[in-house]
């Protein structure tokens, strides 16, 4: 290998894999979420990424040149397509594992969606007798990377007989099989629901106030579920549409 051939194909293969770098970077940092707060995106792509794929291009400019002997001139172009093809493979393949990582939130009809939650609870239940609206809590588990707390409706609290209604909104961050929802009130075992009958991307029919459905007790002990007259009901509700790049 000529190591004055091998040189030249190394940069040439770095300055196109950081050239490529530049755009495909802009999109991955989008889809993942990175922050443009006092520039860090932006940062980040041209402190970190491209230098990463300058760094990477250069290397692999000069495996491919190993890789053809390039020993001569006439060997010149076919050690750089072999290190464009490395260069540019490794770089949209990392970007497409990246991508594959983000998680989608499920939309319909052009629109994100939430989960509207109404529980029903025998007031006979409530620690000490009277509800603080500080102390509800309520979460929609939907995988590691998809576990938020609800937003309880404090002002729509309300008490019918001997029920206390106690609604909320959780946002439906992602389209998984598996989804359930905890509720607690601070003071007293908490209560769970699952798996909620929802598909992974909801339909209009999803739209619907579904039957009210008893919730069991959080805390399981053996191998079976012990269900309760705490009851909840759901329905899918759009929110804002979504925005096209």
């Amino acid at each position: 290998m000529s190591w004055k051939i091998a040189l030249v194909v190394a940069l040439l293969n770095a300055l196109i894999t950081a050239l490529v770098a530049m755009p495909v970077a802009d999109r991955v940092t989008r889809a993942m979420g990175v922050s443009d707060f006092e520039g860090g995106r932006g940062m980040a792509i041209a402190f970190i990424f491209i230098p990463a794929a300058f760094i990477g291009g250069l290397v692999l400019g000069l495996l491919g040149a190993k890789l053809v002997h390039a020993v001569e001139w006439a060997h010149f172009w076919k050690a750089a397509g072999l290190a464009l093809l490395l260069g540019q493979g490794s770089l949209f393949g990392i970007a497409g594992l990246a991508l594959l990582s983000v998680v989608h939130p499920p939309v319909l009809d052009g629109h994100y969606l939430a989960l509207r939650i109404e529980v029903y609870m025998p007031a006979r239940l409530l620690p000490n007798g009277k509800l603080e609206a500080d102390k509800i809590k309520m979460s929609l588990f939907a995988g590691d990377k998809d576990n938020r707390y609800a937003d309880i409706d404090t002002a729509e609290i309300a008490v019918n007989g001997d029920t206390v209604v106690i609604p909320a909104e959780a946002s439906l961050n992602s389209a998984n099989n598996f989804r359930m929802i905890s509720f607690t009130i601070e003071g007293m075992d908490g209560y769970a629901l699952d798996p909620l009958p929802l598909p992974p991307k909801p339909k209009n029919k999803d739209l619907e106030w579904t039957e009210r459905m008893p919730m069991r007790e959080a805390k399981v002990t053996g191998t079976s579920y012990t269900f309760t007259d705490v009851l909840l009901r759901y329905r899918v509700v759009k929110k804002e549409k979504v925005e096209e790049d």
